[in-house]
């Protein structure tokens, strides 16, 4: 519901302020477009961790130089089903798009295909990338590296990026199947949220640069604290295994040599896409029956006491992004006031954000 502390606007509203100050910041219209669009995506389905919150850093390092604004991806080798690309300090969203486009052709013509990324920056959320398989009939699979947020296992120090994995299955439901996860307890993006507010946090989520469990997000993030893996050992393994994906494999930094998005210079992340092709594997249509019938036996579980139902991985953002696309994308007051500054400082003329329709 509306209040005080959000603003309600259209998706198409949202896209276009996005793309306007992009490309007032000197990205081409088209690299604007794929950026906007990626950032828009996580809002509409809830994530707003990862959606235009983030625009601001990127503004901002584009000015100091840290992110290239107008550069292309290259792609420095390649095989029937392999390559790997210099992102060359662009845009993150502009890099995985080419990537994963990439995997999706090669998928088509090799049954699998798998990109790798150097040199590249902050790619959004990690689902929209398999999500893009999905939908010319593939499995897709994403991860990135980041500056590193976890310890390993009875560490007292940050040692691994909180590295994501997503992977998109399609169905016949009307979305997919989506995972989208990260290694610890809870995102970074939801301390950033209560960094910005109260500065309060569960004990449960992070710890002190005491190694103790802290309630001050600052402390978390910006103090010398860390976060808590999801499961302890197997948080960090995951997250230890995306960097070897993400950043061994393709020459991109890793481990620490990977820096904050609050940090100056380049970010050094890397990223890591693969493509399935089901036709390869099953055909497409079979496996179509198949997975409903999968997701039908999920849905026809047995709930517990105070649970309506249960869901697939993916459902509920699903239905969020019906939501907001029938009334709008509920933006936190001070994102909203942000982007208009920034929008202000660019030269860049806003409408009304009700003036849009889709």
């Amino acid at each position: 519901m509306p209040d005080a502390t959000t603003i309600h606007v259209q998706p198409v509203w949202a896209e276009r302020i996005a793309v306007d100050i992009l490309k007032a910041a000197g990205v081409p219209g088209s690299h604007a477009a794929i950026t906007a669009e990626q950032l828009v995506l996580a809002d509409l389905r809830g994530v707003d961790t990862h959606g235009l919150m983030r625009l601001p850093n990127y503004i901002g390092r584009i000015r100091k130089g840290e992110l290239h604004a107008a550069v292309e991806p290259t792609v420095l080798t390649e095989t029937p089903g392999t390559a790997t690309i210099d992102g060359r300090h662009g845009l993150g969203q502009v890099c995985s798009q080419v990537a994963m486009s990439l995997a999706i052709t090669k998928a088509g013509q090799t049954g699998v295909g798998a990109i790798t990324v150097k040199n590249s920056s902050h790619f959004g959320a990690a689902a929209g990338y398999p999500m893009m398989a999905s939908d010319h009939g593939c499995i897709g699979m994403a991860t990135t590296n980041a500056w590193p947020l976890l310890p390993a296992v009875g560490g007292a120090a940050r040692r691994v990026g909180n590295n994501p994995l997503a992977i998109a299955a399609p169905t016949r439901l009307g979305y997919p199947i989506v995972l989208d996860i990260a290694m610890s307890h809870v995102a970074a993006g939801r301390l950033r949220i209560a960094a910005d507010g109260d500065n309060v946090i569960p004990p449960d989520w992070a710890f002190g640069k005491d190694g103790l469990p802290t309630t001050d997000a600052r402390q978390a993030l910006f103090g010398g604290g860390f976060l808590r893996p999801m499961s302890d050992h197997k948080g960090f393994g995951l997250a230890l295994m995306m960097d070897i994906l993400a950043g061994v494999l393709s020459g991109a930094g890793f481990g620490a040599a990977v820096t904050g998005p609050d940090e100056p210079g380049y970010v050094h992340v890397g990223h890591f896409f693969v493509a399935f092709d089901i036709g390869a594997f099953i055909g497409l249509e079979q496996f179509l029956d198949r997975i409903d019938e999968l997701a039908d036996h999920i849905h026809s579980s047995p709930t517990r006491q105070g649970v309506d139902r249960v869901y697939v991985p993916g459902e509920i953002e699903a239905e969020k992004t019906v939501e907001a696309r029938r009334s709008g994308i509920a933006y936190r007051r001070n994102v909203y006031e942000r982007l208009l500054c920034i929008a202000d400082e660019l030269g860049v003329t806003v409408a009304e954000p009700g003036s849009l329709s889709a």
